[in-house]
């Protein structure tokens, strides 16, 4: 009899990236939104903050429920390095 795979496979990692790797990436996706929003001064500030409820709780949910926590780990690394690379452009230059 062929064993069916499981969705939470992993529950040591998929918490890991649920906990740690979620917040991270919403925290930089908050401070990357500074720099690519077209606002005003205030404004740029103000609306990434109060998004950061919502972005996290689609990470949270797209880490939890993502089939291959492989995949979870990739889009969460591409996502901070994107905005990791946005907010150290805007910084520099």
């Amino acid at each position: 009899m062929a064993r069916t795979p499981t969705l939470f496979s992993a529950p040591k990692t998929r918490v890991l990236a649920c906990i740690i790797g979620v917040l991270i990436t919403a925290t930089l996706i908050t401070a990357g939104g500074a720099t690519y929003l077209p606002f005003n001064e205030i404004d740029r500030i103000g609306v990434p903050i109060l998004l950061f409820p919502v972005t996290w709780t689609l990470l949270f949910l797209f880490a939890a429920m993502a089939r291959s926590v492989w995949r979870v780990w990739a889009a969460l690394s591409l996502l901070s390095l994107v905005h990791a690379g946005l907010i150290y452009q805007h910084l520099a230059g």
